[in-house]
């Protein structure tokens, strides 16, 4: 089969289509023939050995994190998948024409989605869904801060932050470039910074009190007014560290407001922790969450697309089309 490929050598780095082998169905699992991925910010590190690392064996590495396409085959004691269905799913090596997941990490792609809305929104919908309900306990009414706003990933956090009842979204970006795109999306606030001072405007907008849940996909030097943004007994979690991953915080602030800090990632998880997440994500009605596109370009352009990413000049997410 055909993927996009990681060359690396005393040069550099460099994606390009090439052949790959296709992956061997295994009980419990179904194999995708892929219609559309996407590019992600992690996806600049795994050739640097920062979030992923080369096959063992010697065989083709395969780019990419998420995939959405058509079931071709399910394997032995697959009950609830079948033959056709369209799914979007988070897999490494999605940039191919065909990837094997486990088949409890689906979810079904709704009705009226494309297979690049899916691509957009798969990754992003898992990381959301369990920041704010399972590490960030979010229930309804709660006011919410997302960092990083401008992100693929921080827009559908505000989406979804909205979507579940949020009494109050407030959205933090770098500039206004995206402005109206977040309003659009269900912010009632959106600030900007480049890593500090924002906090008195959180605490303005919420009346002293600062917000119950801060979603932040940034880290570094936002921290401190991170913490100053986040009310008594609030939750703060960390889903990205586009900032730095080192932060300055004062410990005495932190206690005395009671705060709860919860990271997120993929990487540590079991196999039952992912069939949650997913489990969680397809709980949701998707009607509202349609990713927001910046746009969408062949496979033969995945390196490219990734160091447009790398600017932050983007606004949402950039899907690959997979194949001819």
């Amino acid at each position: 089969m055909r993927a996009v490929l990681i060359h690396r050598d005393t040069t550099g780095t460099t994606l390009a289509v090439g052949e790959a082998p296709e992956p061997a169905l295994a009980p419990g699992s179904v194999r995708i023939a892929v219609r559309a991925g996407s590019v992600n910010y992690v996806d600049q590190f795994v050739p640097e050995g920062g979030y992923g690392t080369p096959p063992a064996d010697g065989t083709a590495w395969v780019a990419g994190l998420d995939a959405a396409g058509e079931v071709l085959e399910v394997g032995a004691g697959v009950t609830d998948v079948r033959v056709g269905d369209r799914v979007m799913t988070m897999t490494a090596g999605g940039l191919a024409e065909q990837v094997v997941v486990d088949a409890r990490c689906l979810v079904p792609v709704p009705d009226g989605w494309s297979d690049e809305d899916a691509a957009a929104a798969v990754v992003g919908l898992l990381t959301e869904c369990d920041a704010l309900t399972a590490a960030g306990a979010f229930a309804p009414g709660d006011q919410v801060l997302v960092t990083g706003a401008t992100s693929g990933m921080g827009m559908q956090g505000v989406q979804l932050a909205r979507s579940l009842g949020a009494a109050r979204v407030i959205a933090l970006a770098r500039s206004d470039r995206a402005d109206d795109v977040l309003r659009g999306l269900g912010a009632d606030l959106v600030l900007h910074s480049t890593g500090s001072g924002f906090a008195d405007d959180v605490l303005a907008a919420t009346g002293g009190n600062g917000v119950d849940l801060t979603v932040d996909h940034v880290g570094g030097a936002y921290f401190p007014d991170i913490v100053a943004a986040t009310a008594v007994r609030g939750r703060i979690v960390n889903v990205g560290r586009v900032a730095g991953t080192e932060v300055t915080a004062d410990l005495e602030a932190f206690s005395l407001k009671r705060l709860t800090l919860r990271g997120v990632t993929f990487r540590t998880r079991s196999a039952d922790e992912l069939a949650a997440m997913y489990a969680g994500v397809r709980a949701l009605d998707l009607t509202d969450l349609r990713p927001t596109i910046d746009r969408v370009v062949p496979w033969e352009e995945t390196q490219e697309a990734q160091r447009l990413l790398a600017t932050g000049s983007v606004v949402g997410k950039v899907v690959i089309r997979v194949g001819a």
